[in-house]
């Protein structure tokens, strides 16, 4: 019985020393894959540099850098790494004219002869607007059809810098679901709309109100914004609101 038990353990023992780990990424992204720029304004144009490691005994490939929007700029050093060697990918990040806020944009790096076949990079960053708008969203009282109906908000220049306005622009249409309601819906633009001002110049700390106006004349509910444009940044304020007939 002793003999059988001391057999059992050394196929188990040998088994093991047999058994192959299971490859695993060959690749190491030093310092993290992701980085966080913190606050920017709109003006910035921040870079970072990645560097990835080889750590395997095998020679790898980095065959393409693709970024998920335009707003990322990519270019890779080395693209062949032999084991212990490093590539750089470095990163320019451009913010959206129209992005406010927290934001995360990713770098895809697809190899060859690895068990991953992609590793993602990630830059985050939080934009800060030169402009506050206050409503957020501009909610507007029940509106009869061929009445005059006013949306009216006020932007504020918080930056330290003098910022012109160049473009104000209403874009509205109505949802019509059919004098039931409960038809499948249909796009109706609102004509005529009309904003002011449509230009204008802020100093800093100064603020503006701006009034949209636009006469319905088709029942049902508001879908649209205004939009505000500066040189380096747009905001937009989304209008709501229910047409109905009188």
């Amino acid at each position: 019985m002793k003999f059988q038990h001391c057999l059992f353990f050394l196929i188990v023992a040998l088994a093991s020393c047999n058994a192959q780990v299971p490859p695993g990424p060959k690749l190491v992204v030093e310092d993290g894959a992701t980085f966080d720029f913190g606050p920017i304004s709109h003006t910035a144009r921040p870079e970072h540099r990645f560097t990835l490691r080889n750590t395997s005994t095998d020679t790898v490939r980095i065959v393409k850098v693709h970024a998920t929007c335009g707003c990322t700029a990519t270019m890779v050093s080395g693209s062949t790494l032999p084991p212990g060697a490093s590539a750089t990918v470095d990163v320019r990040f451009t913010p959206p004219r129209t992005s406010n806020g927290r934001v995360s944009k990713s770098i895809s790096v697809f190899t060859e002869n690895d068990l991953q076949k992609q590793y993602v990079l990630r830059i985050e960053a939080d934009i800060r607007s030169a402009f506050t708008v206050m409503p957020k969203i501009v909610a507007l009282d029940t509106i009869i059809t061929r009445n005059i109906a006013t949306a009216t908000l006020t932007l504020t220049n918080v930056s330290a810098d003098t910022q012109r306005i160049h473009m104000v622009q209403g874009t509205l249409a109505v949802e019509y679901r059919g004098y039931d309601g409960t038809q499948p819906p249909q796009l109706f633009d609102l004509d005529g709309i009309v904003t002011a001002p449509e230009q204008f110049v802020l100093a800093p700390g100064s603020s503006q109100e701006i009034t949209v106006r636009f006469t319905p004349t088709t029942e049902g509910r508001i879908l649209g914004s205004v939009v505000m444009y500066a040189k380096d940044e747009s905001r937009q304020v989304e209008i709501t609101g229910i047409i109905r007939r009188p």
